[in-house]
């Protein structure tokens, strides 16, 4: 179950048992917190939390779980880095348990992973609630936003949320935190009702990917000496060549398969379904590949990857990427 409708769902009966799976920790983090809310939980009297990590035996939490409240009228169990969600051993005292909860008992597991086809998996979501937190993509990321502004008594108009695209729309992920930690920050020093392209650009700290994507804008652009200075500025670290020629892949690949899909007849905006990514910032994709021929960037994909293998075996430095630029920006 998706975030927004799993949230929902809290607002109706309880269930006593969660679990809250997925890498976004701000979907499990915020889901965890209503969860005990709901229950009104005294942290002090009713509330015990395990981590896996800490290498608990099954069966301290298992008797944790099954225990009769003492203090307080309620038992709630955290289970944190649950571990056996993926495993296959047998745990049926656990299924058992999870199957005949006590009235006045509750566990929420949280787990980075989950596989759908274990047996305790199906038990979960049969007598209580799986939260799926995955991490949103770019182009889901509006419908969140537009929940955010409303909850700051906020607006952005079109030009703001364009440069709020551009910023983050390139991403392949989106740390939800991130962005939860900006429009907080921007709303307390915004007086007015609507957020501007210019509080944004003013305001918005920019993430470290981001500011990478200023090469790649150069190098669309045709302007190869700003291009060349942007990557002599990250090669000041040798660790940082990698990364950059792993963006660049990554931009050439995503041109591949704009031109490919733009053959098909997939324009503008409606390329953001194929190519995963905002619509807007699609059809930015879109417009830079009619600049390339289908040629060069096959040409380009694999000289950089060629210059990645003698990068990592020390047989090449920037001076590879050097050239691969000048050949993108004289096209």
């Amino acid at each position: 179950m998706k975030f927004q409708e799993f949230m929902k769902k809290l607002d109706g009966k309880i269930k006593n048992v969660y679990l809250l799976c997925g890498a976004e920790t701000f979907f499990t983090d915020k889901a965890r917190e209503k969860i005990l809310a709901r229950l009104d939980v005294d942290t002090a009297t009713e509330l015990t939390i395990m981590d896996c990590d800490n290498k608990p035996t099954m069966g301290d939490i298992i008797s944790t779980i099954d225990s009769s409240p003492f203090f307080g009228t309620r038992n709630v169990v955290i289970v944190k880095n649950a571990n056996f969600f993926n495993d296959d051993k047998k745990i049926e005292r656990l299924e058992n348990v999870l199957r005949d909860m006590q009235p006045n008992n509750y566990v929420i597991f949280t787990a980075k992973t989950a596989d759908k086809r274990r047996k305790l998996y199906k038990i979960i979501a049969q007598v209580g609630e799986v939260l799926e937190a995955t991490p949103l993509r770019a182009w889901e990321v509006d419908s969140w936003l537009d929940e955010k502004l409303s909850a700051l008594g906020k607006r952005m108009g079109g030009e703001a949320r364009r440069y709020f695209n551009e910023q983050i729309g390139i991403l392949p992920e989106i740390s939800l935190w991130y962005l939860e930690n900006e429009m907080n920050k921007i709303a307390l020093n915004v007086a007015d009702k609507e957020i501007t392209a210019s509080d944004l650009s003013r305001m918005m700290t920019a993430l470290p990917e981001v500011s990478n994507f200023a090469l790649v804008d150069a190098l669309d652009a045709r302007k190869p000496q700003k291009a060349i200075y942007l990557l002599r500025a990250q090669a000041r670290d040798a660790g940082k060549i990698p990364l950059v020629i792993a963006l660049l892949t990554n931009h050439i690949r995503r041109l591949i398969r704009a031109k490919y899909f733009m053959a098909q007849g997939i324009t503008g905006q409606k390329l953001g379904e194929p190519l995963e990514m905002n619509p807007y910032i699609a059809k930015k994709v879109g417009d830079t590949a009619k600049t390339y021929s289908e040629k060069l960037l096959e040409n380009v994909f694999v000289e950089l990857a060629d210059a990645d293998f003698k990068s990592k075996t020390g047989r090449a430095g920037v001076e590879a990427l050097e050239q691969i630029i000048f050949k993108i920006c004289k096209r």
